[in-house]
């Protein structure tokens, strides 16, 4: 399975459970896939979620997104059958205890459900990912827990923006060991802004996570609701990318274009039919992922945005991904934190009745604990209390970790639970915009975002606002609100200083764009076409790639030439915009008749808001002005009107055919009128049949639907008609001293033959330079062919290798050749009567080659060879012991010792061809020594030699003494299993006498130790 390459998509993702910003009632994300003409796609789309624009603004984001996806895709590691990953709830609400632990419970079944492809979802295409989550049943401190916390917080409604780590801050659990889940009511954000035809779409997200690697103080899932939510959000923190990711149909690598999954077909769409059934298809380039046929967008996928109702799968290759980056990027979840750490069936918890002390404090903790007759209380991990309830007293600002831990008799098996207690002076700074991005400028377009003030405990306010084009940080306004109005664009940062006279708190950095707003003007032909000969007429479409609109009476200049250097003349009249063109929108197919005052112009240039009076044109010349005026020159070329004759020349031979098709354009043709009917079938159409007599030239004249026209000329040749060429198609060893050439004489003439006489003479180099030899003798047809090809075969004295060459219809007389010469026949082309043919002696090979088996192991050994039609192989040695038939095509091989197999063949032509194989033994176990031997050369235990295992590298020493301790015998750095290095029995040249003799053997195992054995061996005659 393939999966990414990927650097270019984003580290945090949002559902497709949305709510209008207008007010619309939730629904799934809609944005139309078709784009208008000549719009930059990339503007369109607009800070597609900020919340990851912002993390990937840090370069350690980028570094960290770009190592998860490089682990993903060069994984190839084991991944488990299963995997099993531990998650905590923290119930970030007003009221916390409204959400019940059966609500989580059924939550979790849903996601359990949805990535097992059963319950709800047992019904869908899908695929089970084989990966499940299980509340945790230990906490970090490993305590027996519930896996669910709950905390009363004003965050429960928060900013995503601004206040994300404020939330997390209230509760989290190791996230390299949990997986941490924020369940809260509201998530004031802002995705998919959209800008077309000068209204503004805007979106706000029910979810988000962290792609892995995470484990940061921000890592975990932040989500409004459950169901096809948190399923979406989980498979976002385990590496999926968006079904749409990129918004293009780019698929030239699925394993790193798009989601970077090669079964989710590519998807350029964020929106969708509201039908489940009638999914549209925004791509084409399905099948260059393997897809059969393009099929339609996967609206019913997780990852998908759209009509959430549809969605109930997972892909096969989204579950890979996942478990790949469970294994590698989040594999420190995998820590068994589903199971209990003993047996102890009481349930820790509390409450406090005050969820935002100040200084000074006293807040009253009342335990809801169950099933325990112990409790105990501690503050930071200090003992602090025992009972169902308990007081602190909190003296000064900070995070307090309170925590009751639970039991019975065993108090090394308890319950816990823990409640992060957060003091501070008790205001608290907070705000949320209305509108995160827009574009701005006074005068020309001004726009404003209200910023609402919701901050706690505050009397006083101060909105600070700086912006990275000379705007230091200053105090912008005091009221409660702020609406304000951008003068100019740039990035601009806001941060809310709250104060109630006893103390102040500060909110986060609230970072935002205010684009440009000027109008950007693009032109584009969608059509030019000569006219009445002198005048061009065409259609062109205006487009502003800016926010403020383009005015009507634009203008728009046109030049027979490039106008940005001297020599381009205006061409009249000039074109003024009819209507106003709102910013991000087109308007097409505009009709216009320029006078070039000559023919056969082919070229023109247009410049939107130029008004002609200078060249080389400088902009800006008018009153409007442009964000950008690189794109405002376009250009069209080739749209003259031209006739052309298929083919343009031909050679033929006399009687012969030919179809002659006249094509004009661009545009349609009224008439085709041919000069002369003398050869040819009509002459007032365009595709008349020329028939071949002489050379002869023809033209046509062409006539456009706008009275241009234009003339073009074929030219008939009929030359003489034989043409010989020839093909060395094999060339083969022959009696060892000769060469078996198999060539094709052909003649390109149709009607042509291959005549008697013709010669065919072959040559050792190159034949058209001195270093040429003959190869004789010299080929001659004794007969003559009907056909106009012939298959021959002619022997040569041959050479050992190396080029051959052979040229047809040459006597063989003149080197270097020069065609045609004496006696040759009259040919149309002489250059293509020459081949080449580069040979190489037949050779076999036998297999397997040189190898090791074990000792007495039979196997086949055959022959690989080009050598078509070999004869009967004849093999050595001897069949019996070793072979099992003498000539055959596959023996088999039985060795008992080191020994080389030979074979020879012999080619049809009588060539002996030979090959060999050797092969080494082995025995099994390290190292072995027979204890007996007959040396009476009957060819079976005539030698005494030492036997070892396929890890016995070198037998280093083997010495065999007689009983009187004299040495008789000795080697040093032999193979093992080698007769050829062993005992034949005999002592200073005669046979030794039968009896015991002792060995000594040391040898070396392919690892670097050594192996020793001493022992007795009988000889025995």
């Amino acid at each position: 399975m393939k999966f990414l390459q990927g650097l270019c998509q984003l580290l945090f993702f949002s559902l497709a459970v949305c709510t209008n910003l207008f007010g619309q009632a939730p629904y799934a994300i809609r944005l139309a896939s078709a784009r208008t003409s000549g719009i930059n796609e990339a503007n369109q789309t607009l800070g597609a979620d900020r919340y990851l624009q912002r993390q990937r603004a840090n370069p350690a984001y980028r570094l960290a997104e770009a190592n998860m996806n490089h682990a993903i895709l060069s994984y190839n590691g084991t991944l488990d059958d299963s995997y099993t990953l531990p998650v905590v709830f923290h119930i970030i609400k007003d009221d916390p205890t409204t959400v019940t632990d059966q609500d989580i419970l059924d939550a979790l079944k849903d996601l359990n459900d949805a990535f097992s492809k059963s319950g709800n979802y047992s019904g869908s295409t899908g695929a089970n990912t084989r990966i499940q989550f299980c509340l945790a049943q230990k906490d970090p401190d490993g305590a027996n827990s519930s896996g669910i916390t709950r905390t009363i917080s004003f965050f429960t409604n928060m900013d995503q923006d601004l206040e994300d780590r404020r939330l997390k801050n209230l509760s989290m659990w190791d996230p390299k060991r949990y997986v941490n889940i924020w369940y809260v009511t509201d998530i004031k954000s802002e995705i998919l802004t959209t800008f077309s035809c000068s209204q503004w779409t805007r979106y706000h997200e029910a979810g988000y996570a962290m792609m892995p690697p995470g484990n940061d103080s921000t890592d975990g899932i932040v989500v409004s609701a459950f169901g096809t939510l948190l399923a979406h959000e989980m498979g976002h923190y385990l590496g999926l990318y968006h079904t749409f990711q990129g918004q293009n149909c780019a698929n030239s690598n699925c394993a790193t274009d798009g989601d970077m999954v090669c079964d989710t077909p590519p998807d350029a769409s964020t929106t969708n039919s509201l039908s489940c059934n009638q999914p549209q298809n925004s791509c084409s380039s399905d099948t260059l992922s393997g897809f059969s046929v393009d099929v339609p967008d996967m609206i019913s996928n997780f990852m998908d945005y759209g009509n959430d109702a549809c969605h109930n799968a997972f892909t096969e290759g989204q579950s890979v991904r996942m478990r790949v980056a469970i294994a590698s990027q989040r594999v420190s979840l995998l820590q068994n934190e589903c199971s209990k750490p003993c047996t102890e069936s009481s349930i820790a918890g509390f409450t406090r009745d005050l969820p935002y002390p100040i200084p000074g404090n006293t807040v009253h903790f009342t335990s809801t604990s169950s099933g325990a007759t112990t409790l105990e209380w501690d503050v930071n991990g200090a003992p602090a209390g025992i009972g169902n309830s308990f007081s602190y007293s909190f003296n000064s600002s900070g995070k307090y970790k309170v925590s009751l831990k639970a039991y019975n008799a065993d108090p090394s098996c308890f319950a816990a639970y823990t409640d992060d207690v957060i003091v501070s002076c008790g205001v608290t700074a907070r705000f949320y915009p209305d509108k995160r991005l827009i574009a701005s400028k006074l005068p020309l377009y001004p726009d404003s975002i209200y910023f609402t003030n919701r901050s706690v405990n505050a009397i006083s306010y101060q909105w600070l606002m700086a912006n990275n084009s000379g705007m230091v940080e200053q105090v912008v306004a005091s009221s409660i609100d702020l609406n304000y109005i951008f003068s100019n664009p740039a990035t601009y940062s806001l941060r809310l200083v709250a104060s109630n006279l006893a103390c102040s708190d500060t909110s986060e950095k609230f970072n935002f764009q205010v684009l440009d707003p000027r109008p950007d003007g693009a032109i584009s032909f969608s059509m030019v076409d000569c006219y009445d000969n002198t005048k061009i007429k065409l259609q062109l479409s205006v487009c502003d790639n800016g926010y403020a609109p383009i005015p009507a009476n634009t203008p728009v200049s046109f030049y027979d030439a490039d106008p940005r250097v001297a020599g381009a003349h205006l061409l009249s009249p000039t074109f003024f915009l009819p209507d106003t063109v709102l910013g991000k929108c087109c308007i097409n197919n505009y009709g216009h008749i320029l006078d070039a005052q000559k023919s056969g112009l082919d070229t023109i240039f247009a410049v939107f808001n130029d008004n002609g009076s200078t060249i080389p044109v400088a902009l800006p010349n008018t009153s409007l002005t442009e964000s950008d005026y690189s794109n405002n020159i376009q250009s069209a070329k080739n749209f003259q009107y031209h006739v052309t004759i298929t083919p343009s020349s031909a050679t033929l031979v006399p009687g012969d055919t030919l179809q002659l098709v006249a094509q004009a354009g661009p545009g349609s043709t009224s008439s085709f009128k041919w000069t002369s009917g003398e050869a040819i079938s009509c002459t007032d159409c365009n595709n008349p049949v020329l028939i071949a007599d002489t050379n002869i030239t023809k033209e046509v004249l062409a006539t456009s639907e706008y009275d241009c026209i234009d003339s073009a000329f074929v030219v008939i040749k009929v030359p003489p008609a034989d043409d010989y060429t020839i093909t060395l198609d094999s060339i083969r060893c022959s009696k060892n001293d000769s060469l078996a050439i198999s060539f094709s004489i052909c003649n390109a003439f149709t009607k042509g033959k291959i005549p008697k006489g013709i010669s065919v003479a072959f040559y050792d180099a190159d034949p058209t330079t001195t270093a040429a030899k003959p190869l004789g003798p010299l080929f001659v047809m004794n007969g003559e062919t009907s056909l106009s090809c012939g298959s021959f075969q002619h022997i040569i004295k041959g050479v050992d290798k190396g080029a051959i060459y052979a040229v047809v219809n040459d006597n063989g007389k003149t080197i270097p050749v020069s065609l045609p010469n004496d006696n040759t026949f009259l040919e149309a082309n002489y250059a293509n009567n020459g081949a080449l043919y580069f040979y190489k002696p037949d050779s076999i090979q036998l297999t397997p080659a040189d190898t090791m088996v074990m000792r007495n192991h039979s196997f086949p050994i055959s022959i690989v060879t080009i050598v078509p039609n070999p004869s009967d192989a004849i093999w050595s040695p001897d069949p019996g012991y070793i072979l099992s038939c003498y000539q055959c095509a596959v023996p088999f091989v039985t060795p008992y010792n080191n020994t080389v197999v030979k074979m020879e063949i012999i080619n049809p032509y009588g060539c002996v061809l030979k090959g060999q194989s050797t092969i080494s033994t082995y025995v099994g176990g390290g190292l072995t020594v027979p204890n007996a031997f007959t040396p009476n050369h009957d060819g079976r235990n005539d030698i005494f030699y030492v036997l070892g295992g396929s890890d016995v590298r070198l037998v280093s020493e083997f010495s065999i003494f007689n009983r009187w301790g004299d040495k008789i015998f000795q080697a040093h750095n032999v193979p093992a299993n080698d007769p050829g290095f062993g005992w034949d029995g005999r002592f200073q040249g005669k046979d030794a006498e039968p009896g015991t003799y002792v060995y000594f053997v040391k040898v070396s195992i392919s690892d670097g130790r050594t192996q020793s054995a001493k022992g007795t061996v009988t000889l025995i005659r």
